[in-house]
């Protein structure tokens, strides 16, 4: 029974799922590492940088300098956000960010939002998220950037530019 219950459970999900991954505008509510609750639609009107990552991801950990000093550049700009939504548990991570700092806002525990939302289904029906990956959306929640890697970064801050430019607010 128990079997069947998880079939029945794994079918749903992957049915779920199909249905989230193709939205360009993606949807989700995580807790921060304080406990703070973020709801994407709730930052509309602001860019929203997005890193998908875990701690045991080498390349993952190799970027981290590179995005403190992107989030550095941005610092005085209220309009935009970085959200960093991990594979790894919340345990780990307050280990893990004692030791490392990472100035975007951490968001634990975050594998289910990171596969449904922004999985890609290979030919057997397996979501996979390549990682890291980084995630620009624009103020109306669209997903205007999808890259994988650090050759990412200077995706992100190009789309940045873009973003700053197009409507006059230029980063502080």
């Amino acid at each position: 029974m128990k079997t069947l219950a998880a079939f029945v459970f794994a079918v749903f999900l992957s049915v779920f799922v199909s249905a989230q991954t193709d939205s360009n505008k993606p949807t989700f509510v995580e807790y921060s590492m304080d406990g703070t609750r973020v709801d994407i639609e709730k930052l509309r009107g602001k860019v929203v940088v997005l890193n998908l990552w875990f701690i045991n991801c080498p390349n993952c950990l190799e970027e981290i300098k590179m995005l403190n000093a992107l989030v550095d550049e941005y610092k005085g700009n209220r309009d935009v956000v970085f959200l960093a939504p991990a594979a790894s548990k919340k345990a780990e991570l307050q280990k893990f960010l004692a030791k490392n700092p990472f100035k975007y806002q951490v968001l634990p525990d975050a594998t289910i939002t990171i596969l449904s939302k922004f999985g890609v289904p290979d030919k057997d029906g397996n979501l996979n998220v390549p990682f890291p990956m980084h995630i620009v959306l624009d103020r109306d929640g669209n997903m205007v950037l999808k890259e994988q890697g650090i050759k990412g970064i200077a995706k992100v801050k190009a789309e940045l530019k873009k973003q700053f430019t197009s409507s006059s607010i230029a980063s502080q």
